[in-house]
């Protein structure tokens, strides 16, 4: 189950940066995910709190199950 979580990441980050790539080709910088993420960052800052609250969950280290 380890290897499909880290291949669906994988695709998941691929996925995004081909759309990007392909948003900035056809639309230019204004429709790149990472224009996007700022403009929406500005309309609503309670966004970007929730984006460090889930950056944290996700790379703050869980307990071992073994070392209990």
């Amino acid at each position: 189950m380890r290897k499909i979580t880290g291949f669906f990441i994988l695709g998941i980050i691929l996925l995004i940066i081909f759309y990007d790539m392909y948003a900035i080709y056809v639309a230019g910088k204004d429709a790149s995910v990472s224009q996007y993420i700022i403009d929406w960052s500005y309309e609503y800052p309670i966004a970007t709190f929730f984006s460090g609250v889930v950056c944290g969950h996700l790379f703050w280290r869980m307990p071992d199950k073994e070392k209990k």
